[in-house]
């Protein structure tokens, strides 16, 4: 009797998740249509080849504007896909968990599910697959990720080291143009033209616009140091900075002037990667004052060229600087791809296009860094400007970005980013810090063997110079290659598991 009862209970509730789930899931996939057909005139606009993406980044969109975690409960006890994977493929994952819901409940399929929708669960993957390979090369024999490297200064006038990072199989050599000169970056194309024929290897080339960066001005004596309370005056210009005296607070310049017609009292400011915290307590036309709210270990030392983060302030500032415009001429002749940094509106990326067009550049991949909180917001509207062009790719920048949006919402960040990026079939750029501790010192952390970890579901690892560059690079294929068998994006990989054998 008590077994009957369970049986019964059990049906009833199995029941009543299906009447649940079904009208749940068609208002997601009525949902996503309608917002297609709401966002019709910014998709004509689309670059031809990336017109599905810039659809299925809608429907997921119209998808995630939605609490949906009770569905997929429900759909996960029913035993059907809980959505958790459809970034790649929308409407084909709404789509079968509707046929499927139709017909375990015994119902007739509507015929507008009779319809294939346009993006397949293989396609979506395919797609993906694609576009990386467009503008950021081949992939690797024994990896799914890339490895893009930045070039120190030294790869300039040392050949063997370019020679050495091809060896050990990167894939992109990047150019910082806040770095060098052009002089030093023709020398590095050539180091790496001569290896690539040495070899019987090629690499890509991706060049970092410097953009707008906002940086602290020459300090005296090299440095000085700030606790909390004390009071900085940042002024305009490129004057010296002084510490604090008896009667005077310490002083800081900054040569970019839009700064000091955009800053407001009560908006946070940081200095060096977040090492120094403050809030801005006085605002005058050349200068304001900031009061410090803390610092590394109590007490920091600031210096010169250091960044400056202004997460609150609403910056007006180009979307290319005078330096960036000349550095595209050399890029557009020898660049794979070109990095746009700072970016925070689309009319930075319609910019960028229009410059490339002047400079019959539109082979070009464009790389957008997301690393302001302003940049982030904006990001749907960012991928679907960029998708525009032929060949585009994201990079998390974490350094400015962790500033930006707090460290400890950092996680989160850069994970709805990925998402994001896949449901447009964007390949991503995992950047920032990555094997630090082993490229400078020969040693990595165990949490930053976690973060490569992570950074295998990007489909490509940035790593930046250091000393032990070598041996962070073979640590790093060695770590992806590994992780492969794993992971792919969100979804478990369940390889056989040499432990489970006891």
């Amino acid at each position: 009797m008590k077994l009957q009862t369970a049986q019964r209970d059990a049906s009833t509730i199995r029941t009543e998740r299906i009447e649940r789930s079904l009208p749940a899931v068609k208002q997601l996939w009525l949902e996503a249509i309608a917002l297609e057909q709401k966002e019709a005139e910014e998709l004509v606009k689309i670059y031809p080849g990336n017109r599905e993406s810039a659809q299925n980044l809608i429907h997921y969109l119209a998808v995630r504007r939605h609490d949906i975690r009770d569905l997929q409960q429900d759909l996960s006890i029913l035993g059907l896909s809980s959505l958790g994977r459809m970034e790649a493929h929308v409407m084909a994952s709404l789509h079968g968990v509707l046929e499927t819901l139709h017909k375990i409940d015994n119902r007739s399929i509507p015929p507008e599910l009779q319809v294939e929708p346009s993006i397949t669960h293989e396609q979506g993957n395919i797609i993906l697959t694609e576009h990386t390979v467009n503008i950021l090369g081949p992939q690797p024999e024994l990896r799914n990720a890339r490895i893009m490297v930045t070039m120190p200064s030294d790869a300039a006038d040392e050949p063997e080291l370019i020679d050495n990072l091809l060896a050990k199989d990167m894939n992109i050599m990047r150019i910082n143009c806040a770095h060098d000169e052009l002089e030093a970056w023709t020398k590095m194309i050539h180091n790496l033209r001569q290896a690539e024929k040495a070899l019987g290897k090629s690499c890509r080339i991706s060049f970092d616009l410097a953009g707008p960066k906002l940086r602290t001005g020459q300090i005296e004596g090299k440095h000085f140091s700030l606790s909390p309370g004390d009071t900085l005056v940042v002024k305009q210009g490129n004057i010296i900075g002084k510490p604090a005296t008896k009667n005077k607070p310490a002083t800081i310049g900054c040569d970019v002037p839009e700064i000091f017609l955009d800053v407001r009292v009560g908006e946070r400011i940081f200095f060096d990667d977040g090492i120094i915290a403050g809030v801005i307590c006085n605002v005058e036309s050349d200068q304001f004052q900031v009061e410090i709210t803390s610092a590394t270990e109590g007490k920091a030392k600031l210096k010169s060229e250091k960044g400056i983060n202004l997460p609150d302030t609403e910056l007006n500032l180009p979307a290319l600087t005078q330096k960036d415009l000349q550095d595209l001429e050399l890029v557009a002749k020898h660049g794979d791809m070109v990095a746009i940094s700072f970016v925070q509106r689309p009319s930075d990326i319609e910019k960028l296009i229009e410059e490339l067009e002047k400079l019959n550049a539109n082979k070009l991949g464009i790389i957008l860094k997301i690393e302001t909180q302003k940049a982030f917001n904006q990001l749907p509207k960012l991928l679907l400007t960029a998708l525009r062009h032929p060949q585009i790719a994201v990079m998390v920048a974490r350094g400015d970005l962790g500033v930006e949006v707090g460290f400890e919402r950092l996680s989160e960040v850069q994970e709805e980013i990925l998402w994001l990026c896949e449901a447009a079939h964007v390949p991503v750029i995992w950047a920032t810090q990555v094997l630090e501790s082993l490229a400078k010192g020969g040693m990595p952390s165990r949490a930053e063997v976690t973060d490569v970890a992570m950074g295998s579901r990007a489909e490509c690892v940035m790593l930046n110079k250091g000393a032990y560059i070598d041996q962070a690079m073979q640590f790093l294929c060695d770590v992806l290659h590994r992780m492969q068998a794993h992971h792919q994006k969100k979804m478990a990989m369940l390889r056989q598991l040499n432990i489970s054998q006891f």
